[in-house]
């Protein structure tokens, strides 16, 4: 994850990075203490001891240690002739450029007085190329996508770009662009002539809620945002890039617009291992776990901020909410003003006249009554369907009769139109009763119903995960006489404020000069709380709506025509929900009634985290926060100002918890989430709280946690190992084709595509030769290459040994050596028959051979040669040679110190 620290130059506004660092607690009891006497019989509490965990935590801002960098020259001319779509300001003239390396005066009052109020963010990628560092075996991907979140859009993904590798490319020392980016069509193919893809988001005064512009420009000068790079073959995250937004504050300019080269960052964990410590617990602990951090690439990426006029300056205004929103009071509650009891909640004509209509046409339920009344021999409505089908059922009835009637007088003369008649007259009568009876029966509902309209007051929410929206309900009472109210709320989303320091927090947060009063509540046990009222007196009753649910929109792929400009109505689909406060005297009667409706609004996600983890097991991992003030040259445990730290997660089921430790101490959030099955993904969200009352997050963390096959492999180094996995068929045939993440230490077999029969069962043969010893994940996809979907996954957790190392050399180089050396070594068949070797090494960027296998008859020798590659850069590295055999088994190893000076 990219760091969110702050330049200097925007101190007004920092956003200071948390520390975390908690202790787990470890019950210890020693077991060799006999007890205190024979007759012992009752149990004691074993001593809590502290218990520092021994795995290495993640640090946040370690994840992906991406830094940006100006574009170079050469890069530029590049990217210049390669016919990108220029962005245009709202003069259609091009935008102003910056210097990602130019320091950014933020000035708050600039942004607000902005007579631009409307903010297009535009994000153009541009090309992705590899670094030189990279080895050159290591195939490169054919197609990518991008996925990221920006401010609280939901989340983002690009559809797949063609990486297409330009004619003529420079050979800079700090890697040129090499391959630049295509939108692929619906039929696989793409057009070279139109490359880069941008995607837009309109952030606008309809969009955000009332004083939330200065967060945004907070968001934007302070905030880091990641974007994820994928293969879009193999469906296998290549890496990570992280890229400061502080460049698009455009500070009273019409538009601006900065382009960055990012490195794409890979983080590799080594698997966890149990090993005996050597401290007072005498018990297994964890081996601290690796991590490794890889450069797999550079993106090039441009930035824009676009200004523009907002039209419906007017017709917002209109919207916003009064400034003292946060106080509801019931004088205005909407109130019965006669006429029709059945038009509820609907909009009323300015004069109180409401037009007649028949009860049955508005009433489904007595539609039904009716239609089952004039049929007889029917068995009664069937379910309760909508209002419409009842009354047109009925209609129908209605025509029959007249119908039969007409003809009746027709072809039967007088007599068969009397009885007719009398039966429409019957069948009138019948009606009568019924809805006569109906009316008796809803009555005093409907007029309950009516009244408690002129005491109820409905308000809107607009809540976000983790916010506590905070407001005062004033309730009064009408009566002559003190009561006892009881308040009674039916959603424990929404809460009573009973503290009334917390009360005070949320005044002084709001800004809020309503008076506060001590001891305002009675609260007994588990019942609700009580409110004394005096008589026509009027109390500020303090509520705070919070959720911990997220509903956050999936980042599904979209269509790959898709490219239009994001927006908030378009994109969300969070469903509205309801709470009903209510307010009974001591009699049982309602006094008043608070109905809200709460409208989710999207959040903002500053870290990601994505985890592998094998199926229906434990994920425990600490994630560490950095110091709270972090002095230059002070001295470890210097105590500090730091602020309590609270978390909270979005799923119940996952363990989230933090410890308060010394001053001056990091301090670490641990998680524990049981995955799933695969390939199941569960997401939740981490929200970490540096105030007592949880009132608002400091940040929120999103946490990805594949759940996938696990294979165990215990395996040499540099000695292939051979196993077998099941591969099962969907319900459809596909063709498909397996993927890996190390394709240099682990091959399939089929190789490229073949066909996967609907409910077979295939086996996928796999040859693990690890490059180096240790423990670490290997992970496999089989992709269906038509739908581009995901079949099936494992996570192959490989336990490599050491070999056994029979020779070793040592050569010296000089450093800076264009053309590297050339050296030799021999290697004697020590069987009597002719026998066919393989020549492998763990560093083939440094090491390669003249022949990577040769045949040497029984008892003769053989002379290997090697090239060694130069380096720029003093130093000592140890290069092991594998000679294995015609079936990949090692038969000797050679390792060759190689020092650089």
């Amino acid at each position: 994850m990219a760091s969110q620290q702050p330049d200097g130059s925007e101190t007004s506004w920092a956003q200071v990075e948390l520390p975390v660092e908690g202790r787990i607690s470890h019950l210890e009891a020693d077991l060799s203490q006999t007890p205190s006497g024979p007759g012992t019989c009752f149990a004691e509490h074993l001593q809590e001891l502290p218990f520092a965990p021994v795995h290495a935590p993640i640090v946040v801002g370690a994840q992906t240690r991406s830094s940006g960098s100006p574009l170079s020259r050469a890069s530029m001319v590049l990217l210049q002739s390669s016919g990108f779509p220029e962005i245009l300001d709202a003069s259609q003239r091009p935008v102003e450029a910056v210097n990602p390396t130019d320091p950014v005066k933020f000035n708050p009052q600039k942004e607000e007085s902005d007579c631009l109020q409307s903010n297009e963010i535009v994000l153009q990628f541009l090309a992705f190329s590899r670094v030189p560092q990279d080895r050159q075996g290591t195939p490169w991907p054919q197609t990518v996508y991008f996925t990221f979140q920006f401010y609280r859009f939901p989340p983002t993904t690009t559809p797949r770009l063609q990486l297409v590798k330009l004619d003529e490319t420079g050979q800079t020392s700090n890697g040129p662009v090499s391959h630049i980016l295509v939108l692929i069509d619906k039929d696989g193919s793409f057009d070279a002539g139109s490359p880069g893809f941008q995607r837009r988001y309109l952030v606008d005064p309809g969009f955000l809620k009332p004083g939330e512009r200065r967060w945004f420009s907070r968001y934007l000068a302070m905030q880091t945002l990641q974007v994820d790079v994928w293969d879009g073959d193999s469906l296998l995250l290549i890496g990570s890039a992280a890229v400061q937004m502080k460049h698009l504050l455009r500070q009273g300019r019409p538009a601006v617009q900065v382009s960055h080269e990012l490195e794409v960052v890979a983080t590799e964990y080594e698997q966890d291992a149990m090993v005996v410590s050597g401290d007072v617990t005498r018990f297994g602990s964890v081996k601290p776990i690796g991590v490794h951090t890889v450069v797999k690439g550079r993106l090039y990426l441009t930035l824009a901020n676009v200004g523009h006029l907002c039209e419906q300056r007017v017709r917002d205004s209109r919207s916003l909410p009064p400034s003292r929103s946060r106080v509801i009071s019931n004088d205005g509650a909407s109130h019965f003003e006669g006429g029709s009891l059945l038009l509820r909640g609907g909009l009323r004509p300015v004069k109180n006249v409401v037009q007649a209509q028949k009860l049955a046409d508005v009433d489904s339920e007595l539609a039904a009554m009716l239609f089952t009344h004039s049929r007889p021999g029917a068995q009664g409505h069937q379910g309760s369907g909508p209002e419409a089908e009842a009354v047109r059922r009925r209609k129908l009835e209605r025509m029959r009769a007249v119908r039969l009637q007409e003809s009746g007088g027709g072809l039967g003369g007088p007599r068969t139109g009397m009885l007719a008649q009398q039966g429409v007259r019957a069948q009138h009568a019948r009606d009568l009763r019924v809805i006569a009876a109906y009316r008796e029966r809803t009555k005093a509902q409907s007029i309950a119903s009516a009244l408690s309209l002129a005491i109820t007051t409905e308000h809107t929410v607009y809540a976000t995960l983790g916010t506590a929206e905070f407001f005062e309900f004033v309730l009064r009472n009408p009566h002559n006489t003190q009561h006892t109210v009881t308040i009674e709320v039916d959603t424990p989303e929404l809460s009573l404020i009973l503290d009334s320091q917390e009360w005070r927090h949320f005044k002084d947060a709001s800004n809020l000069h309503t008076p506060v009063e001590e001891d305002m509540f009675h609260v007994r046990g588990g019942l609700a709380p009580q409110l004394f009222l005096r008589p026509r007196e009027a109390a500020h009753v303090p509520f705070k709506y919070q959720t911990f649910s997220a509903v956050q929109a999936s980042a599904g792929l979209r269509p790959e025509g898709d490219t239009d400009t994001g927006s908030p109505g378009r994109c969300s689909v969070m469903p509205t929900r309801h709470a009903k406060v209510l307010f009974r005297t001591s009699g049982g009667k309602p006094l008043a009634v608070l109905r809200l409706t709460v409208e989710p609004q999207p959040h903002v996600v500053d870290q990601v985290f994505r985890f592998y983890h094998p199926e229906l097991t434990f994920l425990k991992k600490a994630i560490r926060l950095p110091p709270w003030h972090t002095l230059p040259g002070a001295p470890v445990g210097m105590p500090g100002e730091a602020p309590p730290l609270h978390v909270r997660c979005s799923d119940p089921n996952v363990i989230c918890e933090t410890q308060n430790v010394g001053p001056g101490e990091p301090r670490d959030v641990f998680l524990k989430v049981a995955s799933g099955r695969s390939p199941e993904i569960k997401d939740f969200f981490v929200i970490i709280y540096t105030d007592r009352w949880l009132a608002t997050p400091t940040q929120i963390w999103q946490i990805h946690l594949h759940s996938l096959q696990r294979v165990d492999v215990s395996c040499v180094t540099g000695q292939r190992t051979h196993l077998s996995l099941v591969l099962r068929g969907t319900q459809t045939l596909r063709k498909v084709r397996a993927f890996t993440s190390h394709p240099q230490e682990l091959t399939t077999d089929p190789k490229g595509v073949f066909v996967l029969p609907p409910h077979g069962v295939q086996d996928l043969h796999v040859g693990v030769r690890p490059l180096r010893a240790g423990g670490r994940f290997v992970h496999l996809n089989v992709v269906d290459v038509d739908c581009h979907q995901r079949v099936a996954s494992w996570l192959m957790c490989l336990s490599c040994r050491p070999p056994l190392i029979s020779k070793a050399f040592e050569i010296t180089l000089a450093v800076g050596e264009g053309k590297g050396a050339n050296k030799r070594i021999t290697y004697t068949n020590p069987y009597p028959s002719r026998r066919t070797y393989q020549l492998h090494s763990d560093h083939p960027e440094l090491l390669q051979f003249k022949e990577d296998n040769f045949q040497v008859g029984g008892g003769e020798t053989y002379t290997i040669g090697l090239r060694f590659a130069p380096s720029q850069r003093a130093g000592e590295k140890e290069v092991l040679i594998y000679i294995n055999d015609h079936e990949d088994k090692n038969e000797e190893t050679f390792c060759v110190k190689v020092i650089y000076q």
